[in-house]
């Protein structure tokens, strides 16, 4: 019932933010096909019994959210960013376990901590020293994050 849940409140949420987005129709179209990809992916996972509690799938209403904040924000180099945050995503999720995880988990997540910080900096319209500081401090969270995540997953931790 929880996964019934889950994959419902994403679809409601990739619609509502593809729907919204103040982008262009074409870039709607993508954003919302890309999520609509991962949803589908995720769903088929959960219907084979496959998808694990700590699956990247589980981040898809906030990939959607993002979406959404960018356009919200004007963020054009972010459109492009977030391009292959859905695919990283899945392709995240198939690669558990293997030597591949480690750098799409690193890339998948550092992109993320990217597109965060456009959508503050720009919709707090941060200039000079707080824009500094802002990128200081989010680049060693990110980091620090990161390398964390990096070496649960090499020592196996998580699966």
């Amino acid at each position: 019932m929880r996964t019934i849940l889950f994959f419902l409140g994403s679809l409601v949420t990739v619609a509502i933010a593809a729907g919204v987005a103040p982008y262009p129709v074409p870039w709607r179209l993508a954003g919302g096909g890309l999520l609509l990809l991962l949803w589908a992916y995720g769903l088929a996972q959960a219907a084979r019994g496959k998808l694990r509690p700590s699956s990247p799938v589980h981040l898809l209403p906030g990939h959607a959210l993002l979406f959404l904040a960018l356009g919200l924000v004007g963020a054009e180099a972010g459109r492009w960013a977030w391009l292959p945050v859905p695919v990283l995503t899945a392709a995240l999720d198939l690669t558990d376990g293997h030597s591949l995880a480690l750098p799409l988990y690193a890339i998948l997540w550092l992109d993320l901590f990217a597109l965060l910080h456009q959508v503050v900096a720009l919709g707090r319209d941060l200039t000079g020293i707080p824009l500094l500081l802002w990128t200081v401090g989010v680049g060693a969270f990110a980091t620090l994050y990161v390398v964390g995540g990096v070496r649960r997953r090499a020592k196996g931790v998580v699966r």
